[in-house]
């Protein structure tokens, strides 16, 4: 018998997230980061952190899908629909420190 599969609603963790995402980039100097970096860094400030949390809470009962939907489908979508930062590829095997678990990480330029 086939599995069934749900794909968690992210609209309601992307209305919580955009505007913590655009104030983060917004306090990033002109760098080059990844999305596990990203996320590492904006889980040290309290605010995004909170933020993080309730985004997570509202993205189901399965953690792992939950995780996996907040960096793979609200973090990386707002990363990629913000206008001060350039897509730099995919991190690679080669670069473990960069890897998140959870979503495919990219590499992001802030250049602004």
């Amino acid at each position: 018998m086939a599995r069934s599969f749900h794909e968690p609603d992210v609209s309601e963790a992307r209305r919580i997230m955009d505007p913590a995402i655009e104030q983060m980039v917004g306090s990033l100097p002109v760098c080059q980061f990844s999305t596990k970096r990203f996320i590492e860094v904006m889980l040290e400030r309290e605010e995004f952190e909170t933020a993080y949390k309730a985004a997570l809470a509202t993205l189901g009962d399965e953690p792992e899908v939950a995780l996996m939907a907040l960096h793979g489908q609200v973090i990386s979508v707002s990363l990629r629909n913000d206008a001060r930062l350039n897509f730099a590829g995919f991190v690679r095997d080669d670069e473990p420190n960069h890897i998140d678990p959870f979503s495919h990480s990219s590499w992001w330029r802030k250049e602004l």
